[in-house]
């Protein structure tokens, strides 16, 4: 395990951050807003472009969206592959007690650079130097996202104060999953949002939802301390998450995540994280919990007196990923058998909104500096940190077969000179 009192900053924005999503192998969306009080602090979304110059990773930020009077506290998305076309992503985002879809295009717009080789970014279509002429010398091209809002629908009904606090699209890009102050789970079509399914055994506001990996179950978790596993098929519910604290003591989920298996979406686990309730000293935990029996497989429990704010689990499920509420804590977990692998202390000064994994794929490698995995931190203090779980040198399977057959006839030499 290593451990860090210094993050490895990625890049700042200027507005507050509640939620992250990657929308390709190397663009993270950043997304939150200052809310509808007029602070001057603007709504909306940002996307960077995660690069390495083989010491560090940066963020380089290539298309910003604002969304008017509505702070984006929770947002999904899910990148769509037409072969050959350019990518597409559909992003999900909650506005009060709205969902708000976005379609975003990859695309490419033209720069043009000075006769030095500085380039120059345009500002609102026009470059900065109207003076240059651009030609084949000078130009130059620049990824950007090209955002089109879509449909909306009122996902919360609280007849108080309706707010929607989290959504989520399935893996399969069929459904969203959507709760709110009005403890309602609602699982929609996608992306024609008509709705298919209303769950209502909770009876309090609803803190997080997720998909499987297999997009057959949807999990659930509210302030009336359960953990509700769905059955979106049969449209009822499947299982109940249940554990006993000791002392007696009481505690309340704050996220629930599905991980798969080894890349294997029919196989998975669920993750959770809980907090004591009226206790400052006790700790909080993280469970493991197996998806048949839907009891807990291991379990680690957190620092006296530190409780957890976000959860996040890699695309292929190897890894798992906390952050705490005070001290700024990243602790990133080897999924197997929960050992931890990685902790920085001091990421952020103040509760660590959300997380985000990196692709584990080969194609994101360059953007995780080639380490095993990388996770993204935000928080409401305006930073973006990255932390990194290092590569474990291992020796190629050419190497360790020569090794074994070398080690084989060590020990037959030595036998034959032994007379054994």
């Amino acid at each position: 395990m290593t451990e860090s009192q210094v993050a490895e900053l990625l890049c700042r924005v200027d507005f507050p951050l509640y939620s992250a999503v990657m929308v390709s192998p190397r663009h993270i969306l950043l997304a939150g807003g200052g809310g509808s009080a007029n602070t001057g602090v603007k709504n909306g979304f940002q996307i960077f472009e995660i690069t390495t110059d083989g010491e560090k990773c940066q963020g380089e930020s290539v298309t910003r969206h604002f969304t008017g009077e509505y702070s984006v506290m929770t947002m999904s998305a899910k990148a769509i592959s037409n072969n050959n076309l350019p990518l597409k992503v559909y992003v999900a985002a909650g506005h009060k007690q709205y969902c708000q879809i976005y379609s975003i295009t990859l695309g490419r717009e033209r720069h043009v650079s000075e006769s030095s080789g500085l380039r120059h970014r345009s500002m609102n279509g026009a470059p900065p130097n109207t003076n240059l002429q651009p030609n084949s010398h000078n130009q130059e091209r620049k990824i950007v996202f090209h955002v089109e809002p879509l449909k909306q629908v009122q996902i919360d009904f609280s007849p108080k104060e309706p707010w929607g606090k989290v959504v989520r699209i399935s893996p399969n890009c069929k459904l969203l999953a959507s709760g709110g102050d009005d403890s309602n789970v609602r699982i929609w079509s996608f992306p024609d949002l008509s709705k298919v399914h209303e769950f209502t055994t909770h009876d309090k506001e609803i803190d997080d939802i997720d998909f499987s990996p297999d997009s057959l179950k949807v999990a659930s978790i509210s302030k009336d301390r359960r953990a509700i596993i769905w059955d979106i098929k049969k449209g009822k519910k499947h299982a109940e998450l249940g554990w006993e604290p000791a002392n007696n003591l009481k505690y309340m989920y704050k996220r629930i995540k599905f991980g798969c298996v080894e890349g294997d979406c029919k196989k998975y686990k669920v993750y959770t994280i809980s907090n004591p309730i009226g206790s400052s000293k006790a700790k909080a935990y993280l469970h493991k919990w197996n998806s048949q029996s839907y009891t807990v497989e291991n379990f680690v429990a957190s620092q006296q007196g530190i409780v957890f704010s976000a959860l996040a689990v890699s695309d292929n499920g190897n890894f798992v990923a906390t952050g705490t509420m005070m001290e700024g804590i990243v602790e990133i977990f080897a999924s197997f058998n929960l050992s931890l692998l990685r902790r920085v202390t001091n990421s952020h000064s103040t509760f660590i909104t959300g997380l985000e994994f990196l692709p584990t794929s080969e194609e994101s490698a360059p953007c995780r500096g080639f380490s095993d995995a990388s996770v993204v931190s935000i928080s409401v203090d305006h930073q973006v940190c990255i932390h990194h779980v290092p590569r474990l040198n291992t020796i190629s399977s050419f190497w360790a077969l020569l090794l074994i057959v070398a080690v084989l006839f060590a020990t037959f030499t030595l036998c034959s000179y032994l007379g054994l």
